[in-house]
């Protein structure tokens, strides 16, 4: 998707992206994003890569990570999470 928008720096160096793209991206306050200059006087704000949590371990992929909680306390929040982004997206 290639969108543009003029957008305004104010006073203090911040711009705002429009909510519609914020929406789009899924990006919310705290999200961390790069800023690249290049060579042609543009600037290009993007998310970070990320390295894929999947290794290969004897031909299965296996996800690295650790645990974050007990997994029913979990697995309720992504719900209750997943749940309120559904009903965000269709209005209900």
């Amino acid at each position: 998707m290639s969108k543009q928008d003029e957008i305004t720096i104010d006073q203090f160096g911040r711009i705002v992206i429009p909510k519609a793209i914020r929406s789009h991206l899924g990006l919310s306050p705290g999200t961390k994003l790069v800023l690249e200059e290049r060579d042609n006087k543009e600037i290009l704000l993007r998310l970070p890569i990320q390295k894929s949590p999947l290794v290969n371990k004897g031909g299965v992929l296996v996800v690295q990570s650790r645990a974050v909680g007990k997994a029913e306390e979990v697995e309720k929040q992504e719900r209750k999470r997943r749940i309120s982004d559904l009903v965000r997206k269709t209005g209900l």
